[in-house]
């Protein structure tokens, strides 16, 4: 019985661990699949003759909510099971800095939708795009 309850008391936290490990990883996924499509999204409506700016605004609201979501989704103890590079944990800093230059952008884009501001809009959502495919190349594993 004693060793029954030792063995609970050495398993069960990293099967919570790991389970709380693969909840995070889905969030992040989840995330990055709704900016990919959120972004599509606000770049075919910011490119009408007269954008829907109210719904552009509510759209970059919900894109930089997952921007900063992401900032804060990558802590040391999150790699086993991602797709990510052992980069993102290993050398963070260039990491750290592409999550942030996104999320200024998608601030830029929330921001601009409210001035109703098109050049702006498109020059945000530039930058937040840009730094997706940076971060792509340098961090995410193909397999």
């Amino acid at each position: 019985m004693k060793k029954l309850v030792l063995s609970l008391c050495v398993l069960l936290p990293n099967i919570v661990f790991a389970q709380s490990n693969v909840e995070l990883i889905n969030a992040r996924q989840l995330a990055f699949v709704n900016i990919e499509n959120q972004s599509e999204q606000v770049e075919d409506m910011i490119d009408e003759d007269a954008p829907n700016w109210n719904e552009i605004e509510s759209i970059s609201y919900e894109l930089s909510k997952h921007s900063q979501l992401l900032t804060t989704a990558f802590p040391e103890s999150s790699q086993d099971g991602s797709k990510a590079k052992e980069a993102v944990w290993n050398k963070p800093e260039k990491f750290n800095q592409l999550m942030q230059e996104m999320d200024s952008g998608f601030v830029q884009l929330y921001q601009a939708s409210q001035q109703q501001d098109k050049a702006l809009a498109e020059a945000g959502l530039e930058q937040a795009q840009d730094t997706c495919n940076a971060c792509h190349r340098s961090y995410r594993s193909r397999f």
